[in-house]
């Protein structure tokens, strides 16, 4: 049935603030949500996007007594409440992927699509043969036929948001709210992606997507709303040659705002050169703890025909203050390697992985405690950062990484918080240091992630995607840190989507497809 015949408008905010804590996320906010409009919302870290589409689903309220939140009936009433509006909208968003990629439970993709028929967590009750028939059309029309029987934990990026759009649609939705939903993907897989998002969108449903890249827009967006410190700055038209054709406005897109899309309200909005981006925040990087030192002698990491998951017979040698960036689809093995780096997945049998000349389990008995050599590696990741997205203080998470804990369960000595106050200093985020990590922006806690990396004085440093999620000025901040760190000697491994982001800082290339390392040789 025809979404136009329910709400006429659809939504209205009229004047709307939302408070966090002590901070005002949003602040006097007029919007109104017509039938027909696909809305991108557009804005920096802490901007206020994903406190926007949380307030017009409903699942968050606003300030009290101040401004109205309307939704309208199908006879055109308002109504103060979300229900009956939530029940036909859906999310797809990193805190939801998260989730169910940490759940105790391993589920399959059509497990996954299956709750999403009935929009509830997990299957409560029985499948009718129906529905299972109704989760295999689904499937087949969303491209994942291939992944229902897979576990989520082995999908790539590419694979889990693919059956997350899929799950989405299960519930027959008449508004679906994307938050940063193409982050994390290579270039391939953000425009199978996007071209996903605008076919959904040419059956009817309407689409609100949160972003930072103006490259994430699909051509089925028709309206730009831009957030700045929690308002809005500009709401209207998105103007375009042509929105019809997502050929001609994404698919032969570079990656440069301006090729996308020439006539657009965004030109004026969201350029920016290298020299228009201030730095955010002040850095000494001297004040950093020196990294313990390492035998020039011997290797960082040794990797000897190294196999594990779909990674086969890895061969890399990482040198003392090397610089390697991996770069690779999705699904191609970055993740599996890294984490063979890091230790926590084992070589199989007939390979063998060396850190800093040491094994992991010596034939001779000697530095059995693996831990001692997990305390030389600092580890950023996403996934590291969303587990830390907890209500403890920013002081707290960067004392944690003393012990790599998810939290502080010990009690640090002075000379312990004294260092994590000047690394938090060194990165020119001291001012957070009693903030709760759960009120940062998305770049403010990736700067305390990559502190909680530096605390413990690392010799090897592992970044998973750093500049994902990241706006204009985070990556421009992000590196001026990596160079910070090549000033200071540190040893580096990095993996990307987004190599022009790091071309210059590496002294090293690698490549990874279906499993196979390639080294890049000068």
């Amino acid at each position: 049935m025809d979404y136009k015949f329910f709400f006429m408008p659809i939504l209205r905010l009229d004047n709307v603030s939302v408070r966090k804590g002590q901070t005002m996320a949003l602040a006097q906010i007029s919007w109104e949500l017509n039938v027909g409009q696909n809305w991108a919302i557009i804005g920096g870290n802490g901007a206020g996007k994903s406190t926007f589409l949380s307030l017009v689903r409903g699942d968050i309220w606003p300030v009290q007594n101040v401004g109205l939140r309307h939704y309208f009936n199908a006879d055109g009433t308002p109504s103060l409440s979300p229900i009956g509006f939530r029940e036909h909208t859906t999310t797809v968003s990193a805190e939801l992927i998260d989730h169910y990629l940490q759940l105790e439970r391993v589920i399959d993709g059509k497990t996954l699509l299956m709750a999403g028929l009935h929009n509830t967590p997990l299957i409560y009750t029985p499948p009718t043969p129906q529905e299972w028939d109704e989760i295999h059309s689904l499937a087949e029309r969303m491209g994942v036929t291939a992944l229902l029987d897979k576990p989520l934990p082995e999908c790539s990026t590419g694979q889990v948001k693919r059956l997350f759009l899929a799950r989405a649609m299960a519930s027959k939705p008449r508004l679906v709210f994307l938050d940063e939903y193409a982050d994390g993907l290579d270039r391939e897989s953000r425009l199978e992606i996007i071209a996903l998002v605008d076919r959904i969108a040419k059956s009817g449903v309407q689409i609100l997507c949160a972003t930072h890249r103006a490259t994430e827009l699909p051509a089925c967006i028709n309206r730009i709303l831009m957030l700045e410190n929690g308002r809005i700055v500009h709401a209207g038209a998105r103007t375009m040659n042509s929105l019809s054709d997502p050929q001609d406005t994404l698919i032969t897109q570079s990656d440069s705002l301006r090729d996308q899309d020439k006539h657009s309200v965004l030109d004026d909005l969201l350029v920016t050169t290298p020299e228009d981006i201030r730095q955010t925040a002040a850095m000494d990087f001297s004040l950093l703890p020196a990294s313990k030192p390492v035998d020039s002698s011997v290797p960082v990491i040794s990797m000897s025909n190294a196999t594990a998951g779909i990674v086969r017979n890895a061969n890399l040698v990482v040198q003392r203050g090397e610089r390697w960036m991996l770069t690779g689809r999705n699904g191609a093995g970055k993740s599996t390697l890294l984490r063979m780096i890091t230790g926590e997945l084992p070589a199989a049998c007939g390979g063998e992985v060396r850190w800093f000349g040491q094994e992991r389990i010596p034939a001779d008995g000697a530095f059995k405690d693996f831990w001692a050599i997990k305390q030389r590696i600092g580890v950023v990741s996403p996934r590291l950062q969303t587990l830390h997205r907890v209500e403890i203080t920013v002081l707290d998470v960067v004392l944690s990484g003393f012990w790599q804990h998810i939290g502080l369960h010990k009690y640090p000595t002075p000379i312990m918080e004294q260092t994590a106050f000047e690394t938090l200093a060194a990165l020119g985020i001291s001012n957070l240091a009693e903030r709760k990590a759960n009120t940062l922006s998305y770049g403010q806690l990736r700067k305390v992630i990559i502190a909680r990396a530096l605390v413990n004085s690392p010799s090897l440093l592992i970044l998973d995607e750093p500049f994902s999620g990241l706006d204009a000025p985070s990556r421009h901040d992000m590196r001026i840190i990596l160079n910070g760190l090549a000033d200071q000697g540190l040893t580096m491994v990095l993996a990307t989507h987004h190599p022009e982001e790091s071309q210059c800082w590496a002294t090293n290339n690698a490549t990874i497809n279906d499993g196979v390392v390639t080294i890049f040789q000068d």
